[in-house]
């Protein structure tokens, strides 16, 4: 009876990595590394599954370390370990490693075809070894690509419109690096991840409003972290905006990095409205009374009486928070 595996059940590993444990012939070896991939580069947690004494697991890691195929503490210590399961820098494959895999690995090659469809280009020898450098060395799931790939080609079209030429393939594997390493590598943390994309989407053109623009554009890709995190954060366009406020006041103009300061000084201290910020100030909340029915304003406009009032409290308050003060 066969048996059907999920995305999230199948485990990749580097064409390079076996070519090295079959050279070795250490069937320890083996077993060590793939209960390594399993359980996430956890080598402790790879120890308990394995259920092998000391003695054999620190021959097993130290022969997989000899082999570049792991690096750290071996499992059991008291030392802290992150183990590296393939080199640094991918292997230069040759167009006979392409057309190996082609011919050879099936997968490899319905990605290919796949991939030149969503990219709308027949793939170079280059193009194809950054598919395959993609596909081997970081061992991405073949579904993981392809989310990857759809991400890539809606954030190129969001930044530079809907008409267009497709994303060249050096900037898939560009984000593949970065999924690699931020531990996209199922299909569970790319759903996950795409979700919290979309939700800074939906936010984008409010906290670019709120720090003073106003031609309606994308974000740059610096400016989208700060967005990312401060979405994160829980930080309303509201607050975004007094931080703005307060930003252009002390420094003139808008300045990335010192709204960011003042958010995550607030966040320290657990401040999520404009309110709580007037009362720890110690002043009295500030309101505007809405006629009923009547849309939040969205074009802010900074209110200078009030950022100077509160200015002197906001550089004692930034102070005392660099010094771990509250």
């Amino acid at each position: 009876m066969s048996v059907l595996l999920l995305p999230n059940e199948v485990l990749s590993m580097t064409a390079q990595s076996v070519r090295r444990l079959v050279e070795a012939g250490d069937g320890d070896c083996a077993l060590l590394y793939l209960a390594l991939l399993q359980a996430g580069s956890n080598p402790d947690q790879a120890a308990q599954q394995l259920k092998w004494d000391q003695g054999r697991i620190s021959a097993a890691f130290a022969r997989l370390t000899a082999m570049g195929l792991a690096a750290g503490s071996c499992p059991g210590t008291s030392a802290p370990a992150q183990p590296v399961l393939q080199d640094d820098r991918p292997p230069e494959y040759t167009r006979g490693d392409i057309a190996d895999a082609l011919e050879r690995e099936h997968s490899f090659h319905g990605l290919y075809l796949e991939m030149e469809r969503m990219l709308g280009k027949v793939f170079s020898d280059t193009d194809l070894k950054s598919l395959y450098t993609i596909y081997d060395y970081l061992a991405l799931p073949v579904e993981v690509i392809f989310m990857l790939a759809g991400y890539v080609v809606r954030s190129s079209r969001r930044q530079r419109g809907p008409d267009s030429p497709p994303p060249r393939m050096t900037e898939v594997k560009k984000e593949a690096f970065r999924w690699k390493r931020l531990g996209i590598t199922t299909v569970e943390r790319a759903e996950e991840f795409l979700r919290a994309q979309e939700s800074i989407d939906q936010r984008e053109w409010g906290v670019l409003s709120a720090v003073g623009v106003t031609q309606k554009r994308p974000a740059i890709d610096r400016e989208r972290e700060y967005i990312n995190r401060w979405v994160q954060w829980g930080f309303s366009d509201e607050m975004i905006h007094l931080a703005y406020e307060r930003t252009i006041f002390r420094k003139g103009q808008m300045n990335w990095p010192y709204v960011n300061k003042i958010l995550e000084s607030w966040k320290k201290s657990g401040f999520t409205t404009p309110q709580q910020v007037e009362q720890e100030r110690g002043g009295k909340p500030q309101t505007k009374p809405q006629t009923q029915g009547a849309k939040p304003q969205e074009n802010y406009q900074p209110s200078q009486s009030r950022i100077r009032q509160q200015s002197d409290w906001l550089d004692q308050f930034l102070q005392q928070q660099e010094k771990g003060g509250n």
